[in-house]
């Protein structure tokens, strides 16, 4: 009798508990964005003539941030052409990627429910503004010119494809007039600068520009 009270016991508890574990909210699976990225320059002779529009989906190393609402809950860079972010629970999600100032884009908001997503914006970083690197692509030096409609400080500078400094070219008032300067692609410590792929900026008060400047004879970026 004992032992029949026993077992008769045990198998309420092990009911109990099974029902207990029904009870229990799951955690929400989490999931993962992917998306592409692709960068665009212009080509410019030796003679500072337009020479035709390089794009490229394939870079290495270019920062991509995520957004969820106005907070930023994640950051990574590129490979090959392709960011991506994992372990993110639902919700709405924009990925965005800047070089300075407003030059940048942005996707559209993805909505994570119940499975991964792959973004079907893909964010491009395109050269704008009177900038001009010569020539470009450049193996050894390169001249930067640009044009200011009146007289302003201007800073130009040499980033690499990740957005950070590498050496500044210019940080000066100058006159309304065209003006070069040069960078004999070295750092500003004067070191040489390894990498196929850099970002020329100008900024002059609310005035924005940036170039892709591209180096012959490196694959890296």
């Amino acid at each position: 009798m004992r032992s029949s009270w026993t077992r008769w016991c045990m198998v309420l508890g092990i009911t109990a508990l099974a029902a207990c574990s029904r009870d229990q909210p799951s955690a929400p699976q989490l999931h993962s964005i992917t998306g592409h990225l692709r960068l665009t320059g212009y080509l410019v002779d030796v003679n500072g003539k337009f020479a035709g529009t390089r794009v490229l989906g394939d870079a290495d190393g270019v920062p991509v941030e995520l957004l969820h609402g106005s907070e930023v809950v994640g950051r990574t860079t590129t490979v090959d052409g392709i960011y991506r972010f994992s372990g993110l629970g639902p919700g709405d999600y924009v990925a965005r990627s800047r070089v300075i100032g407003d030059i940048g884009d942005q996707t559209t908001q993805m909505v994570i429910a119940v499975s991964d997503v792959s973004a079907a914006d893909t964010l491009r970083l395109v050269s704008r503004g009177d900038l001009i690197p010569v020539p470009n692509p450049f193996v050894d030096t390169a001249q930067v010119y640009f044009g200011v409609p009146d007289t302003m400080w201007v800073d130009v500078d040499i980033l690499d494809v990740g957005g950070d400094a590498i050496k500044s070219l210019l940080a000066l008032e100058v006159l309304p007039e065209r003006h070069a300067v040069f960078w004999n692609g070295r750092d500003q410590g004067g070191r040489p600068v390894p990498g196929s792929l850099f970002w020329v900026t100008f900024v002059a008060g609310d005035d924005v520009r940036a170039q892709l400047l591209f180096r012959q004879g490196m694959s890296s970026y």
